[in-house]
Parts: structure tokens; C-alpha cells; sequence
């Protein structure tokens, strides 16, 4: 497995998601576009190799220790999004251009 640089599945998707709603279905002539098809293709072949590939991942009994531990004092979904209101309320938070543009 030496040499595998092993992307992040969320480059792939948005490399499918690029392709799918940035390039035509079907090229001027209303034929099939096959250089889409064949991002595509690449694109779910490189998927399909990172999924077969077998990494070895040596367990280092410390850093689990250091996880467990500290993972167990993680906050709850609710108290994370008490904590981050109160450190950034809403009002406090300038205007999106999105919102300042709709109602021009």
C-alpha cells in the first residue's frame, strides 16, 4: 500500500457533485457526452481502489488511553450549541449578503 496518497471521501463527492451538475448530459449536437461520463468513471474508479486498499494502522495503547479519557467529558450536541450561542449570539453576527441582497 506504500505510495496510496488516501484522499478524503468528501473530495471525491464533491468531485462527483461537480461533475454531475456542472457538465451537460448531452454535448451541442444532443449526443451523449462520454468526456462526462468518463470523469465520472474516473472519478468512482479512484473510489473503488482507495476501498479495496488495505492500510495498516499500528495501535498505540497511549493514544487510546488519551481518547477514552478525554472523549468521555465530551459535551452533548445541546450543551455544545448552548456554549457556542452564548460565546457568538445571534444578534451579534453581522448580516449575511444573501439576505441583505433579497430585499433590495
Amino acid at each position: 500500500s506504500s505510495g496510496i496518497n488516501a484522499e478524503y471521501g468528501g473530495v471525491y463527492l464533491a468531485d462527483l457533485i461537480s461533475i454531475e451538475e456542472g457538465v451537460q448530459n448531452l454535448n451541442s449536437n444532443g449526443l451523449i457526452n462520454f468526456a462526462k461520463m468518463r470523469m465520472l468513471a474516473h472519478t468512482i474508479l479512484e473510489i473503488r481502489l482507495y476501498q479495496q486498499t488495505h492500510f495498516e494502522v499500528e495501535v498505540i495503547a497511549e493514544v487510546i488511553k488519551h481518547i477514552l479519557v478525554n472523549c468521555s467529558n465530551a459535551l452533548s450536541e445541546d450543551k455544545i450549541f448552548e456554549r457556542s450561542y452564548s460565546l457568538e449570539p445571534r444578534s451579534a453576527r453581522p448580516m449575511s449578503t444573501e439576505s441583505s441582497t433579497s430585499s433590495a
